[in-house]
């Protein structure tokens, strides 16, 4: 009991507590990161990370007990009705994969957290440029990145993953426009400063609110 202190504290207070120089070297300096791929895709997805970031599948003897590079977790992605923000892949019950079934395509979340080789060798990492590809190749392989990572995308390119219809139709009707933050500029916090946010959001207000209306 009196040694629970000790443990490893919650990750909200260490973001909470952190400093902008703190921040900007674990961007910089790590990737932190998870990518939610088809289950016959989790090859594919260990080779591009290995080969384009580096970060190796087997972890340090050192950490093999508190920390491991790669984490894995299954999820299965039913097929809706009506579409919501993340979908299957079309036809996919046709194929009938592995862990797939009629009304539902099974997915695995992989998370990639560790210093990149090029870190590692002291050489330049530009962080953003890695994590821009990585959400690149995972429109193009039908995957999806959770939204408490940052994201590097621009706002195009950002809802390329997801259908917003209902989204972006449930903002307009509930008046969120303008006074809650939409999904992307919340992945975009830590990017852009609290005005940007505002006056990004201020700028789609009348607009949006004339189409409702």
């Amino acid at each position: 009991f009196f040694f629970g202190w000790l443990m490893p504290p919650k990750v909200s207070l260490l973001k909470a507590t952190q400093g902008e120089a703190i921040r900007n070297y674990y961007h910089e300096m790590h990737v932190i990161q998870d990518m939610l791929v088809t289950l016959y895709k989790v090859g594919n997805t260990l080779e591009w990370v290995d080969r384009e970031m580096e970060v190796s599948f087997l972890p340090r003897l050192l950490y093999d007990l508190w920390f491991i590079r790669w984490a894995f977790c299954l999820h299965k992605l039913f097929k809706q009705p009506v579409k919501s923000l993340i979908n299957p892949e079309p036809g996919f019950e046709y194929e009938m994969r592995q862990g797939d079934t009629e009304d539902a395509q099974m997915y695995t979340d992989v998370g990639v957290c560790y210093a990149p080789g090029t870190v590692l060798r002291g050489e330049v990492f530009d962080g953003v440029e890695a994590v821009r590809k990585m959400e690149q190749w995972l429109i193009e392989n039908h995957g999806f990145q959770p939204q408490y990572p940052v994201s590097e995308l621009d706002e195009k390119s950002f809802w390329r993953r997801f259908d917003a219809d209902l989204y972006k139709h449930c903002r307009r009707k509930y008046r969120a426009v303008g006074t809650f933050m939409s999904i992307y500029y919340k992945s975009k916090k830590g990017r852009k400063t609290e005005k940007e946010v505002r006056e990004a959001e201020q700028a789609q207000l009348e607009t949006a609110y004339a189409e409702a209306d």
